[in-house]
């Protein structure tokens, strides 16, 4: 069993299945952890602006809209909540589009305990994780495609700068200040070996990021 602290985790699924066997591993396998449940995007969100979260577990697809609205909400909100998006589908746009609105990894639901766990683990770490066998070739995180060394906020940042907004504007949306964003933008251009902001509107639109 792992030490974790007091890790507390909302986990956001409709299918009550997949809610006991989720808390059932999760309590066995961590100490001192804070477990929550949500069926619908409302419930969610409102779990969410209540109290802070290390980590949401998110179901895709939900009775009153897709945990990709959730997401964004989250995202929107500017905290340190990571985010694993889980699903039935094994299509690599579900992945991709996790990736794109900053989630902190995607695994599948028919993944194995033991693969599931370590996608735990690896958010929990601060690090990413996509369920490879979600992606086509070529397409996965680990690839030129989709970049792994951009964290889940220099996503952000990047789609943001890329959607035509402004450094202030930017700074606003995520809770940040200009500078940093600014240091965002910078750390982006090295990374990608572009030298301007209209480089990066060209590469996101080449990629087909948006």
């Amino acid at each position: 069993m792992q030490q974790a602290g007091k890790h507390a985790i909302l986990i956001v699924d409709d299918h009550l299945l997949v809610l006991q066997g989720l808390k059932q591993i999760l309590s066995h396998e961590f100490r001192d952890i804070v477990l929550a449940e949500a069926g619908t995007a409302q419930e969610a969100l409102a779990r969410i602006k209540s109290r802070p979260w290390r980590l949401v577990i998110l179901d895709v697809s939900l009775p009153d809209g897709d945990g990709f609205s959730v997401l964004r909400e989250i995202c929107a909100l500017g905290s340190q909540t990571a985010v694993l998006m889980l699903s039935i589908h094994t299509d690599s746009l579900y992945a991709s589009r996790s990736l794109q609105l900053g989630a902190a990894g995607y695994i599948s639901k028919s993944a194995s305990r033991s693969d599931l766990l370590k996608a735990i683990r690896n958010v929990l770490d601060g690090k990413r994780h996509f369920d490879e066998s979600a992606f086509l070739d070529g397409d996965h995180p680990g690839s030129a495609t989709f970049h792994a060394n951009l964290s889940p906020q220099e996503w952000k940042v990047l789609l943001a700068l890329a959607s035509g907004r402004a450094t202030g504007e930017v700074a606003a949306e995520f809770h940040l200040s200009a500078k940093t964003v600014s240091t965002y933008k910078r750390r982006l251009l090295d990374k990608l070996g572009l030298k301007s902001t209209a480089d990066l509107v060209r590469y996101v639109i080449e990629q087909k990021l948006c």
